[in-house]
């Protein structure tokens, strides 16, 4: 938005002081961007303050991975505590019985899943 003088011709000096200047406003529009992040990756923030600065290129695909690696990590924890709290809630006597609608070991039809719909969590829901 500031205007500039029109500039024909540089030297070396002024090429440098251009290059330094473009430099200076890039690394300003990085600590911009880094201090507007969400509070979630206050923690990453620090660590993206290496030198050189990466440019916002680069962090935003830092930050992508980061979401996809929080997504993964999310579903496995929520699979892991469901498969923990079912071996802790079943009862081995459970496996004696079985389905006799789909003809599965461990419940009965008014449990089964195919008869009385999948958990909103399952891929077959």
């Amino acid at each position: 938005m500031s205007e500039l003088p029109y500039i024909t011709t540089t030297t070396d000096d002024e090429t440098q002081i251009l290059a330094c200047l473009n430099k200076q406003m890039d690394e300003h529009q990085l600590f911009q961007f880094l201090n507007d992040l969400q509070e979630v990756y206050r923690a990453q923030r620090s660590q993206m303050l290496i030198s050189p600065l990466p440019s916002v290129e680069v962090i935003c695909d830092m930050l992508q991975q980061l979401d996809q690696h929080r997504k993964v990590l999310e579903g496995l924890n929520f699979f892991s505590n469901s498969s923990t709290l079912l071996s802790k809630n079943m009862d081995m006597r459970n496996m004696d019985v079985k389905c006799s609608e789909r003809g599965n070991k461990g419940h009965t039809p008014d449990k089964c899943w195919h008869v009385i719909g999948f958990p909103s969590w399952h891929p077959r829901s």
